[in-house]
């Protein structure tokens, strides 16, 4: 099969009416999923109606502290351990001792959590960070399909469930690079903001200054420094130690508990899953980590099409740290969102879409450490189009390359 036969199969499967019946289906078999778990109270509330113990507990158990009068209580482990345990029972065997370890400017966010009920808090944080995510998704790609194909992957009902924080890293992540072109002074609040989980964003500045993007810059460095500031005054300056010492006291394997294994979604948790010491596998997802930082910088300085710079940066924040748990993956979306809008404009490679497909199919075996072979393969994605791109570059010239794809905007294929 030729890859023009491929490409003219993949045009019949990916109709824009077959994604939407597509995406209604896997939305449906989620919705009805979700009711039946909360409903046998696995999820926010037990069988009982009491608060259940899911990852939100200690969001909402943050903002109590936030908004008490001493907030630094929050990093204390005995403080936080016993105000949790309150809210829903001692910790089960098989799960980490209650702790809280974001910095400080994180509080912001779960500080008007602390004026509604634990169930309230739920509802209000799922609904406001699940409505930034799709915001994020529709600022990328206009259309109600790209919602909906946003949300099926597993890691939507995940963040539900547990009420965690992906969406929020991922809606945060979408807006800065959506505005960094357009907007580059907002696009550095939104990376000012990401500063709550710095480790998915140490790649944006190597890219800012790459791409000399000097405003957005500038304004990232200034929301930060306005946050810090503003949690230091608000929340104590003690907090900021606090939270260090228990970054530190992680042990090898990033876990807060020496008696627990997580399964990391990274290179790093991926090679150790497999049996490689810590040592081995912090050096091996270095080295990944090295490459992919190059590759962003190389992409980033060049005159690349803007939509395949972000999705490699997106990429970048994933595979620049060893902690990227399963709810993190919230952030392949906006990647893929990207990769999709070139696609769209420049269109798509033979096997490109099934291979998007396949890779949130693999979403749904998450309870292995596959998350690093999953968005790899996206990245191969999307240095295969940023290559094409260079190819018709140096063969005609940056402008006759623009103007020929502006008369026929399709790579070959």
């Amino acid at each position: 099969m030729g890859s023009g036969e491929l490409v003219a199969i993949e045009d019949r499967i990916f109709t824009e009416r077959r994604l939407r019946f597509y995406g209604k289906g896997v939305i449906f078999a989620y919705v009805v999923s979700l009711a039946w778990v909360i409903l046998h109270g696995r999820s926010v509330i037990d069988a009982t109606g009491a608060p259940s113990c899911i990852d939100f507990c200690t969001i909402w158990v943050s903002g109590k502290f936030a908004a008490s009068g001493d907030p630094a209580r929050a990093y204390d482990y005995s403080e936080f351990s016993a105000a949790q345990a309150a809210l829903v029972g001692p910790p089960q065997a098989n799960l980490p001792p209650y702790h809280f370890f974001y910095p400080p400017t994180f509080l912001f966010f779960t500080y008007p959590l602390a004026w509604t009920s634990y169930f309230a808090a739920y509802v209000v944080w799922v609904a406001a960070t699940s409505a930034l995510y799709f915001f994020a998704i529709r600022a990328i790609l206009p259309g109600s399909t790209a919602i909906l194909m946003a949300a099926t992957p597993l890691v939507v009902p995940e963040n539900i469930v547990l009420g965690q924080n992906g969406f929020l890293t991922a809606a945060l992540i979408g807006f800065s690079l959506v505005y960094i072109e357009r907007r580059p002074s907002v696009s550095g609040i939104f990376l000012g903001l990401l500063t709550y989980k710095p480790h998915f964003g140490v790649l944006f500045p190597l890219a800012l200054v790459a791409s000399r993007n000097w405003r957005a810059m500038a304004s990232a460095v200034a929301v930060t420094m306005i946050l810090g500031v503003a949690a230091t005054v608000a929340f104590g300056y003690v907090t900021w130690p606090s939270v260090i010492a228990s970054l530190l006291e992680r042990n090898s394997e990033l876990s807060t508990d020496y008696g627990l294994e997580l399964t990391l979604q990274s290179v790093f948790g991926f090679f150790h899953w497999e049996g490689a010491g810590a040592g081995l596998s912090f050096g091996i997802h270095l080295a990944f980590a090295i490459m992919t930082t190059l590759l962003i910088c190389l992409v980033w300085a060049r005159a690349i099409p803007y939509a395949l710079k972000a999705a490699i940066l997106s990429i970048g924040a994933l595979t620049a740290t060893p902690y990227v748990q399963i709810y993190d993956l919230s952030i392949l979306s906006v990647a893929v969102a990207f990769l999709v809008k070139d696609g769209l404009a420049n269109g798509f490679l033979a096997g490109e879409r099934m291979i998007i497909l396949l890779c949130f199919a693999g979403l749904y075996f998450l309870l292995l450490p596959v998350g690093p072979i999953i968005y790899l393969a996206v990245l191969v994605l999307i240095i295969r189009r940023v290559l094409i791109h260079c190819k018709l570059d140096y063969s005609l010239g940056f402008g006759s390359a623009l103007r020929a794809r502006v008369a026929n905007p399709k790579y070959p294929h």
